[in-house]
């Protein structure tokens, strides 16, 4: 009978695993992103110099991805950053959801939606 000199540490396994997903996020975050921001690039309507500037804009600083880890979970976040300023959690907002006056253009969630099989094969290390 053959002996076992190592035992089962569930806690090792778990951060083994969590270290091997936070590694994936990272890599499928950078890619959500810059399939975001090619579709923010995109965008055309409307073309005034004002909205083409604001899109320019989000699309170069404000947009970006997170890959947060706690104990036992590993949050990979894409949108825009947050400013203090009025507004400052609606950067981009109107862009992706439209308003009365304005259709919508979506840009985060195609990003996400259109590429789900590649973003689990990044997920799961393929």
């Amino acid at each position: 009978m053959a002996t076992y000199t190592s035992e089962w540490n569930p806690e090792a396994v778990i951060a083994a695993a969590l270290d091997d997903v936070q590694k994936n996020a990272e890599i499928v975050g950078a890619f959500v992103e810059s399939e975001a921001r090619r579709r923010l690039d995109a965008i055309k309507q409307p073309g005034n110099k004002r909205a083409v500037a604001y899109r320019a804009f989000l699309s170069r600083y404000m947009l970006t991805n997170v890959v947060t880890r706690t104990a036992k979970e590993v949050v990979v976040r894409v949108g825009m950053k947050t400013r203090s300023q009025k507004g400052g959690d609606r950067l981009g907002f109107y862009i992706e959801t439209g308003s009365r006056l304005a259709p919508a253009h979506p840009y985060l969630r195609p990003a996400v939606f259109d590429n789900a099989r590649e973003i689990v094969k990044l997920l799961t290390g393929g």
